[in-house]
Formats: C-alpha cells, structure tokens, sequence
C-alpha cells in the first residue's frame, strides 16, 4: 500500500492506493492526524482488498478516534461495494466528523468544495 499527500487550496488530499494493509493504514492516519487542516479527503478508490474484517474495521476506529483531529471534516472514499458505515458511525459517535462516499464528486460536495 502506498500513500500520496497533496496540500490543495482547500483541503489535504491523501491517495491510497494498492493493497489494503492495516499497519500501513494506521501509520497513514497518524500522519493525517498531524496535519492542520478544515478538510481532509482520502481517496481510497482504487485500493484492493477493503473487505475488511470487523475486527479491523474496530481497531480502524480506535486508531482514527486516538490521532484524527476532532475540527477536521474527513471525507472517504472506499470502493462502493466494500462500503460499511460500521467506522462511519462510530467515529461520528466519538466526536470525529467523518462520511464515505462511492466517488470524489460527492466527497468534494459533502465538503463544499468547487470541483
């Protein structure tokens, strides 16, 4: 798995590509964590293997709840059919403003960002 910042005018935007990895993911989200930014989004499009386990999904939570920012507005985007609202709603749960969406368009109006 590999990751791509790029600092946009109005948001951070952070590309996830290749084979889903949790320590990987996890390193990724405390690097998002240390950025100071309104709007993150993280495109995960293209990435494979995300039917991830609830397991997973659980220990996703606990890392993004620990080192995301609770002022930041994350939009995801995860492959539509691995799309499970299980970290969606528990992060909201825990303060962090999060929503995942099938495709950047939506991500970047959720957001209120010009595309």
């Amino acid at each position: 798995m590999y990751t791509k910042f790029t600092k946009e005018s109005d948001f951070l935007y952070v590309d996830v590509n290749g084979s889903f990895a949790l320590d990987a993911f996890l390193e990724t989200l405390i690097k998002i964590g240390s950025e100071v930014e309104d709007k993150v989004i993280i495109d995960g499009s293209y990435l494979e293997n995300t039917d991830i386990s609830y397991e997973i999904r659980y220990e996703l939570v606990i890392a993004a709840q620990k080192f995301l920012n609770a002022g930041t507005k994350y939009a995801v985007i995860w492959p539509p059919k691995d799309v499970n609202n299980f970290i969606m709603i528990n992060l909201n749960r825990f303060g962090i403003t999060i929503e995942v969406f099938p495709n950047l368009v939506k991500a970047k109006k959720w957001l209120k960002i010009p595309s």
